[in-house]
């Protein structure tokens, strides 16, 4: 399919295999114009790496079917789904009940951080699966490429993100770890690791 276009739809997806930023992008910019932004991209990815894996953690810790076969389950690959599993633990399992309101905080957190809607162009899955197009140095605003598959064409959007908003968005990341490791460093403890190990009440 050549150089059509069509207009953006109510979620600004157009149809179109032009302005796709495959040529040139800001990776392609001299490089002390496009570090700052480069380099806080790379902040994110780096922080929600470690979040994540964090957060993968915690679950291999608690998730056992000596702890409870009921609640117990394969790990999860999605992220929503790992959040859901270490909700559900720590939502039933009574030996985590001192720490319910804590996950379920982190849980809304992290949900935020990871959610992608229509309206709400600055979450994980956008920041980390589009291309950075151009950064206007003087608005200081980033421009994303991001693009989905349909079964038929290529759809993309053009989303401008403010620098604030992604700082913004890394300091949530490193909180949502400070907080998840408040948590951890009481269970990794042998400790800690005999009342997770308790059977239920």
């Amino acid at each position: 399919m050549a150089g059509s276009w069509e207009p953006p739809d109510n979620d600004g997806w157009e149809r179109s295999t032009v302005g796709f930023a495959f040529y040139h992008s800001l990776v392609d910019d001299p490089p002390e114009h496009a570090a700052p932004v480069l380099e806080l991209l790379g902040r994110i990815a780096a922080s929600w790496s470690r979040m994540e894996h964090h957060l993968d953690a915690l679950i291999i810790q608690v998730n056992k079917p000596e702890h409870d076969p009921a609640l117990f389950e394969s790990h999860p690959v999605s992220f929503s789904k790992k959040v859901e599993l270490l909700k559900r633990w720590f939502y039933n399992y009574s030996p985590l009940a001192d720490d319910k309101e804590d996950i379920k905080w982190l849980a809304q957190k992290l949900g935020e951080l990871a959610n992608e809607r229509p309206n709400k162009p600055l979450s994980r899955n956008v920041l980390l699966h589009s291309i950075p197009a151009s950064f206007d140095a003087e608005k200081q605003e980033l421009t994303l490429h991001h693009m989905k598959v349909t079964d038929s064409e290529i759809l993309s959007r053009h989303i401008v993100i403010p620098m604030e908003g992604l700082r913004a968005f890394a300091d949530a990341i490193q909180l949502a770890n400070t907080f998840l490791r408040h948590i951890t460093e009481l269970l990794f403890t042998d400790e800690g690791y005999a009342k997770i190990s308790r059977k239920p009440e």
